[in-house]
């Protein structure tokens, strides 16, 4: 048993000299087997063990009595163990969640809590051959992809499962050999739980039927796949990091160009990449919400959006299809002018610089994309900053008559998103230059002007 764990924990890279290391123990026997050899490992590895146990709160008495059992076990091999006692059934009924699931965010939590305290770097846990059977079963029957029958594996981040090639009957054995006596949870002996009734009456049944060998099958199979999976995984990560245009902490935008030539199976997995960057979680799209996104992609339908679990909201804006998370907020703001002055405009970032020349004293009119010339006396109203609101119109230079702004940021094929942080410089409500685009046909210079309106945007490093 000793010899093929090492084998395992040699093959996967699970361990390292000194490593500190979590070990979640329930009680049972696969959870004390885990312990045991471990403990048993520590001078080869020069490990530092420590003990983890939950009580779940679900079983009263029985479950006061795993702890106390775990104490004492970890008393008797000198092992430092932290206890703690949570009501999962209430947090569970709170958050909405399964028994098992609360159960499970639960677990980790606290364990985490240990690997913090003691200043530890991995946590094991004892998960075995058979657990991974029956996840690849639960997984088949409820339909998943490649990535889901790769089921458990022997390691995730800083969580490592070196028992995950031994059988539970190898488990059983060790235990008796070396007399742990092991506690047993009676409830994974009831037909009650949807994961129970696999282990108990589906897969005894193949097993008679169809392969006794069916628990080594499906365990070979997971790790077939997962070795498939890994290199799809690389291949996938290597495309959306090409097609990853931009990207914050809640905003992630990809080129529909270069989504558009991929296959199908990329695709999929390219949204996937994205919802896990934005979220922080793996697989929190299902098969319906990559279909909804992949609808959504054929489209092309700038503006249009759909929603997806966790608060990702996917839309497409011309080139683009974003992922985020962040809710769209109208955000106004208006200030005005004073001629021959500057203004700092705290929206945007930037300094507003107006002064007022006579034609004859200007030499050229600037062609600079930030600095504009406009007849003075064409201006009627107060001299005023803004964003942009709803019915605005205007009139471009060198166009016959105005047109919507709406259908202006449209023609020039500007994000839905950015379009509210485009500043105006207004005469009153009419637009006279939409900053960094176009000025109004109206307030043009003409040989008839004879005072001129120079305003120069200039991004400044201004403190608030």
């Amino acid at each position: 048993m000793l010899d093929k764990v090492k084998k395992v924990i040699k093959r996967y890279n699970l361990i390292d000299e000194g490593d500190k290391i979590v070990v979640a123990v329930s009680g049972g026997p696969d959870s004390i087997c885990l312990l045991h050899v471990l403990y048993a490992l520590r001078e080869e590895f020069k490990l530092q063990i420590y003990a983890a146990h939950l009580n779940h709160n679900f079983r009263g008495i029985e479950a006061q009595m795993d702890a106390q059992y775990v104490a004492k076990f970890c008393e008797e091999l000198n092992v430092i163990c932290f206890i703690k006692s949570m009501d999962v059934p209430k947090y569970a009924k709170e958050h909405a969640l399964s028994d098992e699931e609360a159960g499970r965010i639960l677990r980790y939590d606290f364990f985490q809590e240990v690997v913090e305290r003691v200043g530890a770097n991995k946590i094991a846990v004892a998960h075995n051959q058979n657990d991974q059977a029956e996840t690849v079963l639960m997984r088949l029957i409820r339909g998943t992809g490649i990535q889901g029958l790769t089921a458990i594996h022997h390691e995730r981040g800083h969580i490592i499962r070196p028992l995950l090639d031994i059988s539970r009957k190898e488990i059983e054995d060790y235990c008796f050999i070396n007399k742990l006596s092991p506690r047993t949870d009676e409830t994974n002996l009831e037909p009650i739980y949807h994961r129970n009734k696999i282990r108990l009456e589906l897969i005894p049944y193949i097993e008679k039927e169809y392969n006794p060998n069916i628990i080594e099958s499906l365990a070979k199979t997971a790790e077939i796949l997962k070795k498939d999976s890994d290199f799809i995984e690389e291949v996938s990560r290597n495309t959306y990091r090409e097609l990853k245009i931009n990207s914050t902490r809640d905003y992630i935008e990809l080129d529909i160009e270069g989504i558009d030539k991929l296959q199908s199976a990329l695709q999929s997995r390219v949204f996937r990449l994205a919802a896990e960057e934005l979220v922080g979680k793996r697989e929190v799209l299902e098969y319906k919400h990559i279909q909804s996104t992949i609808e959504l992609l054929q489209k092309k339908e700038t503006g249009k959006r759909i929603l997806l679990p966790m608060g990702i909201i996917v839309k497409i804006s011309y080139d683009k299809i974003i992922f985020t998370t962040k809710e769209e907020e109208e955000k106004f703001f208006y200030h005005e002018l004073i001629e021959n002055q500057g203004s700092y405009i705290r929206e945007i970032g930037a300094e507003i610089i107006t002064r007022i020349q006579m034609r004859k004293d200007i030499k050229s009119i600037s062609r600079d994309k930030y600095i504009k010339c406009f007849d003075y006396d064409k201006v009627e109203n107060i001299l005023n900053i803004r964003n942009r609101r709803e019915g605005d119109r205007f009139w471009p230079l060198g166009l016959v008559g105005t047109k919507k702004l709406k259908d202006f940021f449209i023609d020039y094929k500007i994000d839905r998103d950015k379009r509210d942080e485009i500043p105006l410089i207004c005469d009153g409500n009419e637009i006279m230059w939409i900053i960094g685009y176009r000025i109004s046909e109206k307030y043009k210079v003409t040989d008839a002007t004879s005072r001129i309106l120079v305003v120069e945007y200039k991004r400044s490093f201004h403190e608030e």
